[in-house]
């Protein structure tokens, strides 16, 4: 009967281990000082050697003969266990026997002595698919265990596993062996086999094997089984299911160039090479992330193990950091997608055009501060029409607005004069005439009427101004009727960028000082820039001036299918888009 090559290549002595050189010397030292634990775990993901450790320990621990820690295999204790013809070391698979009654049983018959051997030994293999009721058996034995008795406890979740047993044993943590460990044994593995191999197939081999040996000699099997003394590449990658190099290296350079087509073309290729998109999607994103190394790092080849290096050299030349962690992102977001799409292949499509059609943060921020700068350039004329009578409005304009404005415009009691002029109508017939006549020169929106108006000694008119701002709460009306005033001043305090993107947005609602404004889906380029975090304290810095209370502002863009939907199920019971 044909024997698998894990099997039938399985290490033998701690020594034949690979990548796990901080256990092999732990058990190692244990076994030559006979230091041997009751209880072991063997933790880490699969195909690291963990049964294959276990094997060994079991017949290092009953060796008659050992060698430098490891077993002799050639003793008759060896023998025996590697023959599988002795019932002391016993193999059980806990996903199939996970019951309490399977752990009671067991309980039951460690108590006996070994038959043969110094040491009983059991290798509970997923240990962590025991049932509570089972790990409560499984501690009893492990409270006050026989002293010719040792478990060895084998998991790829130990998180899974109570403390209570984690306490009672030693940890070994089995690490995921390396790309060049797991080339290293392949080529051994070839070379005793009689046949030899292209070199990239040892290197695709151990990198899609993901730091488990056994997985990696599965698909060396599958290869050695074809009717050929020598493997090609092409033929690893038409058993791994992969696309070539070439198509990869296509793929990405088209989704960098942002050409669409030649994207979708090379998609369609590998999709005619009967490539699964879900094993795609987890190349291309791997093939990214090579690119971000190569970019990152000085010397990459301690990380990205191919021997297309100068490749990923001239595609990681042609694109900027951020614009590839951009790409990484997205594909990132298709890797998980796809697992879950119904048709892969339109998924993977439109990530691909998403990717193609992505926008460059360089050329948002270009275009922003081109518009800033003309802003600046023209003054604060126009700042509520829309951009393009805003560019061209003529420097004399900007001038004229300038001479009918007032620098200290900010001032509180200016925003309230206008109502102070109405109210005084009803304090009494005696101050009627001279109030009035106060509050009509302070309407005036002129510099020197604005300095007489700071230095009005009149009691009454301070009071009914005092009185006025606290019974009169501030409304989304006033706001409105102020809003072009409020713009106006962003511009005297040297916001002129600013003011002009903001006054785009309308005043909507104002509820609990918080002001909602709301800019047009044709401006979201003003509202782009307006929610930079540089500019988010501007506006609520001024109406805190302006007011005299603390606001808050909220900016939004406006988006119709939204705005259906506020007007259907009610604002507060759609979240923010």
């Amino acid at each position: 009967m044909y024997k698998a090559l894990y099997r039938k290549y399985r290490s033998k002595t701690f020594d034949e281990l690979y990548g796990q050189e901080a256990v092999v010397a732990s058990l190692k030292n244990q076994v030559k000082n006979n230091e041997i634990s009751h209880a072991y775990i063997f933790q880490g993901t699969r195909g690291t050697g963990k049964t294959s450790a276990a094997k060994i320990l079991s017949r290092a621990v009953n060796c008659l003969h050992p060698v430098d820690g490891n077993p002799c295999n050639e003793c008759e204790n060896c023998k025996r266990i590697l023959n599988e013809s002795v019932l002391d070391v016993v193999e059980m698979d806990a996903a199939s026997n996970n019951g309490v009654d399977d752990i009671r049983d067991l309980k039951d018959k460690v108590i006996y002595p070994p038959q043969a051997l110094k040491y009983k030994v059991y290798i509970i293999d997923e240990v962590h698919m025991l049932s509570k009721g089972a790990f409560n058996a499984l501690l009893k034995i492990l409270e006050e265990p026989p002293r010719h008795l040792i478990f060895i406890l084998a998991t790829t979740e130990i998180e899974k596993i109570p403390a209570t047993i984690l306490s009672r044993s030693q940890k070994f943590n089995f690490k995921r062996i390396s790309v060049e460990d797991i080339e290293s044994n392949l080529k051994r593995i070839t070379e005793l086999e009689g046949k030899s191999c292209d070199e990239e197939v040892f290197t695709l081999i151990a990198k899609t094997a993901d730091g488990a040996m056994r997985d990696a000699l599965s698909v060396l099997d599958q290869l050695l089984t074809k009717n050929k003394d020598h493997i090609k590449l092409e033929d690893a990658m038409e058993v791994l299911g992969i696309s070539s190099s070439d198509l990869l290296f296509s793929l990405s350079k088209a989704m960098i160039g942002r050409n669409m087509s030649e994207s979708l073309n090379v998609i369609d290729e590998i999709y005619r090479e009967g490539v699964d998109f879900n094993t795609l999607s987890s190349q291309i994103l791997s093939h990214f992330r090579d690119i971000l190394l190569v970019k990152t790092l000085r010397d990459p080849k301690k990380i990205v193990y191919t021997t297309y290096l100068k490749e990923f050299q001239n595609l990681a030349g042609s694109i900027e950091l951020e614009d590839l962690l951009d790409i990484i992102e997205i594909l990132k977001e298709l890797a998980l997608e796809i697992k879950y799409a119904d048709n892969k292949r339109v998924v993977f499509e439109m990530n691909a055009i998403k990717i193609c059609n992505r926008s460059s943060k360089n050329d948002l921020e270009g275009r922003i501060k081109s518009l800033e700068e003309k802003i600046n350039n023209l003054g604060s004329v126009g700042l509520n029409q829309p951009a393009n009578n805003l560019l061209n409005n003529s420097a004399n304009k900007v001038e004229d607005s300038y001479d009918n404005f007032d620098d200290n415009y900010y001032n509180p009691e200016d925003f309230y004069k206008a109502e102070v002029s109405q109210n005084t109508k009803n304090v009494g017939k005696t101050n009627e005439g001279k109030l009035s006549e106060n509050t009509k020169e302070a309407s005036r929106p002129t510099i020197e009427n604005s300095k007489q108006s700071a230095i009005i000694e009149n009691d009454e008119a301070k009071n009914i101004i005092k009185e006025d701002k606290t019974i009169n709460e501030i409304s989304l009306d006033r706001i409105n009727a102020d809003w072009d005033k409020i713009i106006n001043e962003l511009v005297s305090r040297g916001f002129k960028g600013f003011a002009g993107f903001v006054g785009h947005a309308k005043p909507e609602s104002l509820h609990d000082n918080i002001l909602e404004l709301v800019f047009e889906e044709k401006d979201s380029l003003f509202y782009d820039y307006c929610i930079m975090p540089d500019n988010k304290n501007i506006l609520p810095e001024l109406l805190n001036n302006i007011y005299g209370t603390n606001i808050d502002i909220r900016m939004k863009l406006q988006k119709p299918g939204i705005d259906r939907l506020e007007e259907i199920f009610g604002k507060n019971n759609i979240e923010d888009i």
